[in-house]
């Protein structure tokens, strides 16, 4: 995200305000002012019936009931196993859309992104794909 002149991150909850918000765009917290921020806490109306939380590593993002996978890190709405093994060599069946078969995600903590299936390492951390496997 490019800042401007006069955005501002909101106390509560650290999310990133255009300049013309009076409060925050995520938790109503004001831009000024306000209770303290350490013990505010606000009411989450947002989420509809049939919208669903990431389950992946450090995702955690918030997803409408439409989406088929996560908007912040890709990941498959459905049977998405929080150790990611299904994913590292699933078959078609468990693969998600835009996948080959033989994609897998990243071992490492905090990592998690998706590689192709001929990478031997992570592109992003350079993990090897077989970190943590047994021996």
């Amino acid at each position: 995200m490019s800042w401007s002149s006069g955005d501002w991150i909101c106390n509560a909850c650290q999310n990133v305000n255009f300049k013309k918000r009076e409060a925050c765009h995520r938790c109503a917290y004001p831009k000024y002012g306000g209770p303290d921020p350490s013990t505010y806490t606000y009411t989450n109306t947002e989420a509809l019936a049939g919208d669903w939380y990431c389950t992946t590593l450090t995702c955690g993002a918030h997803n409408y009931a439409s989406r088929p996978n996560c908007f912040k890190c890709g990941a498959f709405k459905s049977a998405y196993p929080s150790d990611c093994a299904a994913y590292q060599y699933g078959s078609d069946a468990t693969i998600p859309p835009g996948w080959k078969s033989g994609d897998w995600i990243c071992p490492r903590m905090g990592c998690g992104v998706h590689n192709y299936a001929s990478r031997t390492e992570c592109f992003k951390c350079k993990t090897p794909r077989d970190f943590g496997a047994a021996v």
